[in-house]
Protein backbone atom coordinates (compact mmCIF):
# COMPACT_ATOMS: atom_id res chain seq x y z
CA UNK A 1 0.00 0.00 0.00
CA UNK A 2 2.63 2.69 0.76
CA UNK A 3 4.13 2.01 -2.79
CA UNK A 4 0.82 2.59 -4.05
CA UNK A 5 0.81 5.64 -2.36
CA UNK A 6 4.15 6.90 -3.88
CA UNK A 7 2.98 5.70 -7.34
CA UNK A 8 -0.44 7.66 -7.03
CA UNK A 9 1.80 10.85 -5.95
CA UNK A 10 4.46 10.91 -8.62
CA UNK A 11 1.76 9.88 -11.37
CA UNK A 12 -0.01 13.22 -9.68
CA UNK A 13 3.04 15.23 -9.90
CA UNK A 14 4.68 14.86 -13.48
CA UNK A 15 0.97 14.84 -14.78
CA UNK A 16 1.88 17.65 -18.16
CA UNK A 17 -1.40 19.07 -17.81
CA UNK A 18 -0.90 20.49 -14.10
CA UNK A 19 1.99 22.57 -12.77
CA UNK A 20 4.98 20.77 -11.03
CA UNK A 21 4.88 23.92 -8.05
CA UNK A 22 1.26 23.06 -7.45
CA UNK A 23 2.72 20.22 -5.37
CA UNK A 24 5.25 21.47 -2.97
CA UNK A 25 6.53 19.81 0.20
CA UNK A 26 4.54 22.75 1.66
CA UNK A 27 1.40 22.27 0.05
CA UNK A 28 -0.83 21.16 2.83
CA UNK A 29 -0.29 23.72 5.65
CA UNK A 30 -4.20 22.60 7.26
CA UNK A 31 -3.60 18.64 6.87
CA UNK A 32 -2.06 16.34 8.90
CA UNK A 33 1.59 15.09 7.85
CA UNK A 34 3.09 12.06 7.41
CA UNK A 35 4.22 10.17 10.01
CA UNK A 36 7.50 11.90 11.47
CA UNK A 37 10.49 9.95 10.93
CA UNK A 38 12.90 9.14 13.88
CA UNK A 39 14.83 12.20 15.02
CA UNK A 40 18.00 12.01 16.65
CA UNK A 41 18.05 13.92 19.90
CA UNK A 42 20.46 16.79 18.96
CA UNK A 43 17.41 17.26 16.16
CA UNK A 44 14.10 17.01 18.14
CA UNK A 45 15.02 19.16 21.32
CA UNK A 46 15.50 21.67 19.47
CA UNK A 47 12.82 22.15 17.53
CA UNK A 48 10.45 20.99 20.23
CA UNK A 49 12.08 24.00 22.09
CA UNK A 50 11.70 26.28 19.10
CA UNK A 51 7.86 25.37 19.04
CA UNK A 52 6.93 25.86 22.29
CA UNK A 53 8.68 29.15 22.47
CA UNK A 54 6.97 30.08 19.11
CA UNK A 55 3.14 28.86 20.76
CA UNK A 56 4.54 31.62 23.21
CA UNK A 57 5.21 34.29 20.94
CA UNK A 58 1.81 33.55 19.51
CA UNK A 59 -0.19 33.50 22.92
CA UNK A 60 1.28 36.86 23.98
CA UNK A 61 1.66 39.16 20.99
CA UNK A 62 -2.14 38.57 19.95
CA UNK A 63 -2.71 38.88 23.76
CA UNK A 64 -1.34 42.52 22.95
CA UNK A 65 -3.19 43.26 20.24
CA UNK A 66 -6.25 42.10 21.98
CA UNK A 67 -5.67 44.14 24.75
CA UNK A 68 -5.78 46.99 22.28
CA UNK A 69 -7.81 46.74 19.20
CA UNK A 70 -11.28 45.90 20.29
CA UNK A 71 -11.17 48.95 22.31
CA UNK A 72 -9.18 51.49 20.88
CA UNK A 73 -11.97 53.15 18.74
CA UNK A 74 -13.58 53.31 21.90
CA UNK A 75 -10.54 55.09 23.86
CA UNK A 76 -10.61 57.47 20.54
CA UNK A 77 -14.57 58.36 20.96
CA UNK A 78 -14.11 59.03 24.27
CA UNK A 79 -11.33 61.85 23.26
CA UNK A 80 -13.87 63.06 21.04
CA UNK A 81 -12.57 62.31 17.96
CA UNK A 82 -15.72 62.11 14.96
CA UNK A 83 -16.54 58.79 12.93
CA UNK A 84 -14.57 60.46 10.10
CA UNK A 85 -11.18 60.77 11.97
CA UNK A 86 -11.14 57.58 13.41
CA UNK A 87 -11.79 56.19 9.98
CA UNK A 88 -8.89 57.84 8.97
CA UNK A 89 -6.73 57.13 12.02
CA UNK A 90 -7.10 53.25 10.44
CA UNK A 91 -6.63 54.15 7.13
CA UNK A 92 -3.48 55.64 7.06
CA UNK A 93 -0.94 53.42 9.11
CA UNK A 94 -2.44 50.38 6.67
CA UNK A 95 -0.70 51.99 3.49
CA UNK A 96 2.53 52.83 5.74
CA UNK A 97 2.35 49.33 7.08
CA UNK A 98 3.00 48.53 3.15
CA UNK A 99 6.41 49.14 3.05
CA UNK A 100 7.29 47.86 6.64
CA UNK A 101 7.58 44.61 5.92
CA UNK A 102 10.16 44.65 2.85
CA UNK A 103 11.92 47.80 4.91
CA UNK A 104 12.58 45.52 7.87
CA UNK A 105 12.98 42.31 5.86
CA UNK A 106 16.23 44.42 3.53
CA UNK A 107 17.57 45.32 7.18
CA UNK A 108 17.33 42.08 8.32
CA UNK A 109 18.88 40.15 4.78
CA UNK A 110 21.64 42.46 4.98
CA UNK A 111 22.95 42.43 8.23
CA UNK A 112 21.98 38.65 9.08
CA UNK A 113 20.46 39.87 12.41
CA UNK A 114 16.52 39.18 12.39
CA UNK A 115 16.17 38.27 15.99
CA UNK A 116 17.64 41.86 16.89
CA UNK A 117 15.06 43.48 14.00
CA UNK A 118 11.85 41.44 16.07
CA UNK A 119 13.22 42.79 19.04
CA UNK A 120 13.59 46.05 18.56
CA UNK A 121 10.42 45.99 16.51
CA UNK A 122 8.21 44.45 19.18
CA UNK A 123 10.02 46.94 21.86
CA UNK A 124 9.84 49.96 20.11
CA UNK A 125 6.21 49.52 19.18
CA UNK A 126 5.29 48.97 22.69
CA UNK A 127 7.10 52.07 23.74
CA UNK A 128 4.87 53.68 21.65
CA UNK A 129 1.90 52.63 22.58
CA UNK A 130 2.74 54.74 25.64
CA UNK A 131 2.95 58.02 24.28
CA UNK A 132 -0.78 57.80 23.43
CA UNK A 133 -1.56 58.31 27.13
CA UNK A 134 -2.86 61.77 27.12
CA UNK A 135 -2.63 63.04 23.36
CA UNK A 136 -6.35 63.34 22.06
CA UNK A 137 -4.99 66.13 19.14
CA UNK A 138 -6.19 64.19 15.94
CA UNK A 139 -2.54 64.91 14.06
CA UNK A 140 -0.52 63.69 17.10
CA UNK A 141 -2.73 60.24 17.31
CA UNK A 142 -2.19 59.78 13.60
CA UNK A 143 1.69 59.95 14.00
CA UNK A 144 1.59 57.77 16.98
CA UNK A 145 -0.91 55.35 15.18
CA UNK A 146 1.60 55.53 11.87
CA UNK A 147 4.48 54.61 13.74
CA UNK A 148 3.01 51.80 15.90
CA UNK A 149 2.25 50.12 12.86
CA UNK A 150 5.50 50.68 11.21
CA UNK A 151 7.07 48.95 13.77
CA UNK A 152 4.55 46.61 14.86
CA UNK A 153 3.28 45.47 11.00
CA UNK A 154 6.54 43.12 10.74
CA UNK A 155 6.32 41.02 14.18
CA UNK A 156 3.34 38.61 12.82
CA UNK A 157 4.99 38.26 9.19
CA UNK A 158 8.00 37.41 10.62
CA UNK A 159 7.02 34.89 13.28
CA UNK A 160 4.78 33.10 11.48
CA UNK A 161 7.57 32.43 8.32
CA UNK A 162 9.79 31.29 11.63
CA UNK A 163 7.16 28.36 12.40
CA UNK A 164 6.63 27.08 8.73
CA UNK A 165 10.61 26.79 8.81
CA UNK A 166 11.00 25.23 11.80
CA UNK A 167 7.93 22.54 10.93
CA UNK A 168 9.46 21.93 7.85
CA UNK A 169 12.88 20.98 9.45
CA UNK A 170 11.42 19.28 12.64
CA UNK A 171 8.46 17.06 10.32
CA UNK A 172 7.12 16.71 13.22
CA UNK A 173 3.72 16.23 12.57
CA UNK A 174 2.35 19.65 14.15
CA UNK A 175 0.67 21.91 12.08
CA UNK A 176 0.64 26.04 11.20
CA UNK A 177 -2.99 26.01 12.95
CA UNK A 178 -1.72 24.01 16.49
CA UNK A 179 0.89 26.57 16.27
CA UNK A 180 -1.20 29.72 15.45
CA UNK A 181 -4.02 28.98 17.91
CA UNK A 182 -2.16 30.19 20.66
CA UNK A 183 -2.28 33.45 19.44
CA UNK A 184 -6.17 33.44 19.88
CA UNK A 185 -6.06 32.01 23.05
CA UNK A 186 -4.20 34.92 24.13
CA UNK A 187 -6.37 36.96 22.32
CA UNK A 188 -9.39 36.05 23.73
CA UNK A 189 -8.14 35.63 26.97
CA UNK A 190 -7.05 39.29 26.90
CA UNK A 191 -10.04 40.50 25.51
CA UNK A 192 -12.76 38.68 28.11
CA UNK A 193 -10.72 39.96 31.08
CA UNK A 194 -9.86 43.15 30.16
CA UNK A 195 -14.09 43.97 29.06
CA UNK A 196 -14.96 42.80 32.72
CA UNK A 197 -12.27 45.34 34.28
CA UNK A 198 -12.38 48.22 31.79
CA UNK A 199 -14.69 51.28 31.97
CA UNK A 200 -14.46 54.97 30.65
CA UNK A 201 -12.78 55.89 33.84
CA UNK A 202 -9.79 53.43 33.27
CA UNK A 203 -9.00 53.23 29.32
CA UNK A 204 -5.70 54.11 29.41
CA UNK A 205 -5.47 50.36 31.05
CA UNK A 206 -5.38 49.52 27.32
CA UNK A 207 -1.89 50.87 26.42
CA UNK A 208 0.18 49.99 29.47
CA UNK A 209 -0.80 46.79 29.05
CA UNK A 210 -0.31 46.54 24.98
CA UNK A 211 2.93 48.34 25.64
CA UNK A 212 4.21 45.63 28.44
CA UNK A 213 3.77 42.89 26.52
CA UNK A 214 5.25 44.23 23.58
CA UNK A 215 7.97 45.82 25.48
CA UNK A 216 9.07 43.17 27.59
CA UNK A 217 7.83 39.78 26.96
CA UNK A 218 7.58 40.14 23.29
CA UNK A 219 10.88 41.96 22.71
CA UNK A 220 12.64 39.09 24.91
CA UNK A 221 11.21 36.23 23.29
CA UNK A 222 12.37 37.46 20.14
CA UNK A 223 15.86 36.15 20.47
CA UNK A 224 15.09 32.69 21.81
CA UNK A 225 13.25 31.99 17.97
CA UNK A 226 15.55 29.77 16.12
CA UNK A 227 15.17 32.44 12.90
CA UNK A 228 17.18 30.96 9.72
CA UNK A 229 18.29 33.10 7.05
CA UNK A 230 16.29 32.96 3.58
CA UNK A 231 19.15 31.86 0.72
CA UNK A 232 17.16 34.27 -1.79
CA UNK A 233 14.70 36.73 -2.15
CA UNK A 234 12.72 38.14 -4.58
CA UNK A 235 11.99 41.70 -5.19
CA UNK A 236 8.25 42.50 -4.52
CA UNK A 237 7.45 43.94 -7.98
CA UNK A 238 8.88 40.95 -9.59
CA UNK A 239 6.32 38.33 -7.37
CA UNK A 240 3.42 40.76 -7.93
CA UNK A 241 4.50 40.22 -12.22
CA UNK A 242 4.83 36.36 -11.77
CA UNK A 243 2.32 35.41 -9.57
CA UNK A 244 -0.58 37.51 -11.31
CA UNK A 245 0.12 34.80 -14.17
CA UNK A 246 -0.24 31.90 -11.75
CA UNK A 247 -4.36 30.89 -12.47
CA UNK A 248 -6.19 32.40 -9.75
CA UNK A 249 -4.31 34.39 -8.00
CA UNK A 250 -4.71 38.47 -9.28
CA UNK A 251 -8.58 37.32 -8.46
CA UNK A 252 -7.50 35.98 -4.99
CA UNK A 253 -5.35 39.26 -4.51
CA UNK A 254 -8.55 41.42 -5.25
CA UNK A 255 -11.00 39.18 -2.66
CA UNK A 256 -8.56 39.77 0.15
CA UNK A 257 -8.62 43.22 -0.27
CA UNK A 258 -12.48 43.20 -0.20
CA UNK A 259 -11.90 41.01 2.75
CA UNK A 260 -10.18 43.69 4.48
CA UNK A 261 -12.10 46.26 3.92
CA UNK A 262 -15.10 43.94 5.59
CA UNK A 263 -12.91 43.58 8.82
CA UNK A 264 -11.55 46.86 9.10
CA UNK A 265 -14.88 48.10 8.72
CA UNK A 266 -15.99 45.59 11.70
CA UNK A 267 -13.29 45.47 13.67
CA UNK A 268 -12.86 49.56 14.02
CA UNK A 269 -17.02 49.96 14.96
CA UNK A 270 -18.27 46.72 16.25
CA UNK A 271 -17.49 48.03 19.91
CA UNK A 272 -18.95 51.26 19.48
CA UNK A 273 -22.29 49.68 17.93
CA UNK A 274 -22.32 47.13 20.74
CA UNK A 275 -22.50 50.79 23.13
CA UNK A 276 -24.80 52.75 20.56
CA UNK A 277 -27.46 49.54 20.70
CA UNK A 278 -27.17 50.10 24.96
CA UNK A 279 -24.24 47.46 25.90
CA UNK A 280 -21.29 48.46 27.79
CA UNK A 281 -17.64 47.38 27.83
CA UNK A 282 -18.06 44.17 29.58
CA UNK A 283 -20.68 43.20 26.24
CA UNK A 284 -17.69 44.30 24.05
CA UNK A 285 -15.29 42.23 25.27
CA UNK A 286 -17.87 39.47 25.17
CA UNK A 287 -18.41 39.55 22.13
CA UNK A 288 -14.30 39.34 21.07
CA UNK A 289 -14.34 36.64 22.86
CA UNK A 290 -17.53 34.73 20.93
CA UNK A 291 -16.09 36.10 17.56
CA UNK A 292 -12.64 34.75 18.12
CA UNK A 293 -13.05 31.09 20.86
CA UNK A 294 -14.39 29.37 17.90
CA UNK A 295 -10.61 29.57 16.08
CA UNK A 296 -8.88 27.52 18.55
CA UNK A 297 -11.13 24.72 17.97
CA UNK A 298 -11.18 25.09 14.13
CA UNK A 299 -7.23 25.77 14.00
CA UNK A 300 -6.69 22.98 16.42
CA UNK A 301 -8.68 19.96 14.70
CA UNK A 302 -8.61 21.76 10.95
CA UNK A 303 -6.48 19.33 10.14
CA UNK A 304 -8.34 16.39 11.07
CA UNK A 305 -12.27 17.62 9.92
CA UNK A 306 -11.29 19.58 6.86
CA UNK A 307 -8.24 18.43 5.69
CA UNK A 308 -9.73 16.51 2.63
CA UNK A 309 -10.99 19.81 1.37
CA UNK A 310 -9.40 22.04 -1.23
CA UNK A 311 -8.17 25.41 -0.31
CA UNK A 312 -10.29 26.88 -2.53
CA UNK A 313 -13.57 25.19 -1.83
CA UNK A 314 -12.59 26.24 2.12
CA UNK A 315 -11.95 29.60 1.11
CA UNK A 316 -15.08 30.00 -0.71
CA UNK A 317 -17.07 28.76 2.44
CA UNK A 318 -15.14 31.43 4.37
CA UNK A 319 -16.19 34.04 2.51
CA UNK A 320 -20.07 33.15 1.90
CA UNK A 321 -20.19 32.47 5.68
CA UNK A 322 -18.43 35.73 6.65
CA UNK A 323 -20.76 37.16 4.38
CA UNK A 324 -23.90 35.76 6.72
CA UNK A 325 -22.88 36.23 9.62
CA UNK A 326 -22.46 39.98 9.09
CA UNK A 327 -25.42 39.91 7.30
CA UNK A 328 -27.27 38.70 10.42
CA UNK A 329 -25.35 40.88 12.96
CA UNK A 330 -26.08 44.06 10.87
CA UNK A 331 -29.72 43.06 11.79
CA UNK A 332 -29.14 42.32 15.25
CA UNK A 333 -31.52 45.13 17.54
CA UNK A 334 -29.67 44.39 20.58
CA UNK A 335 -26.03 43.51 21.71
CA UNK A 336 -26.86 39.97 23.32
CA UNK A 337 -28.68 39.24 19.70
CA UNK A 338 -25.42 40.65 17.76
CA UNK A 339 -22.87 38.51 20.20
CA UNK A 340 -25.29 35.41 19.82
CA UNK A 341 -24.04 35.58 15.76
CA UNK A 342 -20.67 36.20 16.06
CA UNK A 343 -19.32 32.71 17.05
CA UNK A 344 -20.12 32.21 13.25
CA UNK A 345 -17.00 34.13 12.44
CA UNK A 346 -14.81 32.63 14.63
CA UNK A 347 -15.92 29.25 13.21
CA UNK A 348 -15.52 30.74 9.61
CA UNK A 349 -11.95 32.79 10.42
CA UNK A 350 -10.61 29.45 12.08
CA UNK A 351 -10.69 27.39 8.87
CA UNK A 352 -10.43 29.97 6.49
CA UNK A 353 -6.85 31.92 7.08
CA UNK A 354 -4.94 28.84 6.93
CA UNK A 355 -6.90 27.82 3.98
CA UNK A 356 -6.04 31.34 2.30
CA UNK A 357 -2.17 30.57 3.83
CA UNK A 358 -2.22 27.26 1.67
CA UNK A 359 -4.21 28.35 -1.40
CA UNK A 360 -0.87 31.68 -1.76
CA UNK A 361 1.78 28.92 -1.38
CA UNK A 362 0.43 26.99 -3.41
CA UNK A 363 0.17 29.08 -6.15
CA UNK A 364 3.63 30.47 -5.81
CA UNK A 365 6.51 29.11 -8.16
CA UNK A 366 9.66 27.91 -6.65
CA UNK A 367 11.04 30.83 -4.75
CA UNK A 368 8.05 32.95 -4.25
CA UNK A 369 6.72 31.62 -1.53
CA UNK A 370 7.46 34.63 0.97
CA UNK A 371 6.18 36.94 -1.81
CA UNK A 372 2.79 35.08 -2.08
CA UNK A 373 2.56 35.48 1.54
CA UNK A 374 3.73 39.13 1.49
CA UNK A 375 1.31 40.02 -1.57
CA UNK A 376 -1.73 38.36 0.21
CA UNK A 377 -1.15 40.11 3.69
CA UNK A 378 -0.32 43.67 2.10
CA UNK A 379 -3.77 43.45 0.16
CA UNK A 380 -5.75 41.97 3.26
CA UNK A 381 -4.45 44.48 5.68
CA UNK A 382 -2.74 47.13 3.87
CA UNK A 383 -4.61 48.06 0.69
CA UNK A 384 -8.30 46.51 1.83
CA UNK A 385 -7.67 47.93 5.47
CA UNK A 386 -7.22 51.77 4.56
CA UNK A 387 -10.13 52.32 1.76
CA UNK A 388 -12.60 49.64 4.37
CA UNK A 389 -11.83 52.10 7.58
CA UNK A 390 -12.24 55.35 5.42
CA UNK A 391 -15.60 54.28 4.16
CA UNK A 392 -16.28 52.83 7.46
CA UNK A 393 -15.95 56.05 8.99
CA UNK A 394 -18.07 58.19 6.95
CA UNK A 395 -20.96 55.96 7.11
CA UNK A 396 -20.74 55.88 11.14
CA UNK A 397 -20.68 59.57 11.16
CA UNK A 398 -23.48 59.54 8.26
CA UNK A 399 -25.68 56.40 9.08
CA UNK A 400 -25.37 54.12 11.74
CA UNK A 401 -23.79 50.75 12.91
CA UNK A 402 -26.27 48.28 11.43
CA UNK A 403 -24.87 50.04 7.94
CA UNK A 404 -21.47 49.59 8.89
CA UNK A 405 -22.17 46.50 9.25
CA UNK A 406 -24.12 45.80 6.15
CA UNK A 407 -21.30 47.59 4.43
CA UNK A 408 -18.87 44.94 5.33
CA UNK A 409 -21.45 41.97 4.18
CA UNK A 410 -21.46 43.30 1.33
CA UNK A 411 -17.90 43.46 0.70
CA UNK A 412 -17.82 39.76 1.83
CA UNK A 413 -20.55 38.94 -0.92
CA UNK A 414 -18.29 40.80 -3.37
CA UNK A 415 -15.08 38.92 -2.29
CA UNK A 416 -16.89 35.55 -2.80
CA UNK A 417 -18.11 36.78 -6.48
CA UNK A 418 -14.66 37.62 -7.37
CA UNK A 419 -13.10 34.74 -5.73
CA UNK A 420 -15.37 32.01 -7.54
CA UNK A 421 -15.29 34.10 -11.28
CA UNK A 422 -11.31 33.67 -10.84
CA UNK A 423 -11.38 30.11 -9.95
CA UNK A 424 -13.86 28.84 -11.83
CA UNK A 425 -11.95 26.77 -14.27
CA UNK A 426 -9.51 24.90 -11.58
CA UNK A 427 -11.46 22.02 -10.72
CA UNK A 428 -8.79 19.86 -12.53
CA UNK A 429 -6.49 21.29 -9.44
CA UNK A 430 -8.95 20.31 -7.02
CA UNK A 431 -9.22 16.79 -8.05
CA UNK A 432 -5.36 16.38 -7.80
CA UNK A 433 -4.91 18.04 -4.55
CA UNK A 434 -7.47 16.01 -3.23
CA UNK A 435 -5.79 12.88 -4.50
CA UNK A 436 -2.62 13.54 -3.48
CA UNK A 437 -3.94 13.72 -0.14
CA UNK A 438 -5.84 10.50 -0.29
CA UNK A 439 -2.52 8.93 -1.16
CA UNK A 440 -0.76 10.42 1.72
CA UNK A 441 -3.01 9.62 4.69
CA UNK A 442 -5.28 6.56 3.57
CA UNK A 443 -4.59 3.63 5.12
Amino acid sequence: MGRGREDTKSLIVSSPHLPSHLFKGDLTIYRQSRPAPVLDSHTADPARRGLLVAKSYYFLFFAAIGCLVPFFNIYLESKGLTGVEIGWLGSIPPMIALGANPFWGAVADSWKIHRLVLALCAFIAGLVSLFFLGVSNFWLLLALVTALAFFRTPIGSIVDSTVMDMLKRANSGSSYGQQRLWGTVGFVLATFSLGQLLSPANLALIFWLHGGLLSLACAGLSFLLPIESAPHQVGMWQGLRRLTTQGGYLSFLIAMTLLGMGISAYIGFLGLHILALGGDEAQVGLAWTANSLPEVILMYFGARWLGHHSHKRLIMAGFVGFALVWTLAALAPTPALLIAVLPGMGICFGFFWVAAVGYASEAAPPGLSATAQALMGAAQSGLGWSLGSVAAGYLWDQTNGHVVLFFAAAMFCLATLIFWWGNRHSERIDLADKEEYNGFNNP
